[in-house]
């Protein structure tokens, strides 16, 4: 009788538990030590020797101004969770986001889900359902230009870091704007200069900072479109020396 109490017991700790700070609060040790292993996104390219990945479980931001190479890394993320299976949503307020360079950077448009509200609060609202539900792998904010007025600013998904906190989710904030008053992980990209041909632009070089101020190099091309992966720059210039 006693052991049957016991159980009793335990299963009435967890439920209150659960009640009071989600279901995804408790796991069990073979589930946890199966998360600690999944607790980054590989992009596969040099953006992993610099950050390790996108970090599950915690919120970044991608910062940088217009054809920065911000959006290409963030669709290279969205490839890499669907790589198991999993599903994305991409929070699109400002209807950025292009189909055909999310397939070209290996998206999976059928598990990708694709949220595009007109006001500032239907798109965090959107975003928060998504990291309660537990049913996705990646979140992905683009706040959109930040001149326009119904933009998502940084420090608005403030409410989002709690969800998104010991989940084994990722949420990634792509923002022309880094937050001024919101600790988040940031990824500063920088493009460092334009290709040109003929008079047209047909594509531009990048770099990415991590926290530490390692760098990554990337080349993209308009026509076709791809992402070239030039490597870390550390390591660049000493093959070059």
């Amino acid at each position: 009788m006693g052991s049957v109490a016991t159980v009793a017991a335990l299963d009435g700790a967890i439920a209150r538990v659960e009640r009071r700070y989600g279901s995804r609060a408790l796991a069990r040790g073979a589930s946890f030590e199966r998360r600690s292993d999944e607790g980054v996104l590989r992009t596969g390219t040099a953006f992993d020797r610099i950050a390790g990945g996108v970090p599950t479980g915690a919120p970044c931001a991608f910062v940088g101004t217009g054809a920065c190479g911000k959006l290409a890394l963030a669709l290279r993320a969205v490839a890499a969770a669907q790589r198991d299976g999993a599903h994305v949503m991409w929070v699109d307020p400002t209807a950025s986001l292009d189909a055909v360079a999310a397939s070209h950077a290996g998206v999976d448009l059928d598990r990708l889900l694709v949220v595009r509200t007109r006001r500032r609060e239907d798109a965090l609202t959107s975003a928060a359902a998504a990291l309660r539900s537990g049913g996705f792998r990646l979140v992905a904010l683009d706040t959109g230009p930040g001149l326009l007025a119904s933009s998502v600013r940084a420090d608005d998904v403030a409410p989002l870091v709690p969800l998104v906190r010991g989940s084994a989710a990722a949420l990634v904030v792509v923002t022309d704007q880094a937050p001024r008053r919101l600790a988040l992980l940031t990824f500063r990209f920088e493009r460092v200069a334009w290709e040109r041909e003929l008079g047209r632009t047909t594509g531009w070089t990048f770099r990415v900072a991590g926290a530490r101020g390692a760098e990554a190099l990337f080349h993209a091309r308009s026509y076709p479109r791809t992402l070239l992966d030039l490597g870390v720059r550390g390591e660049l210039l000493e093959a070059s020396a």
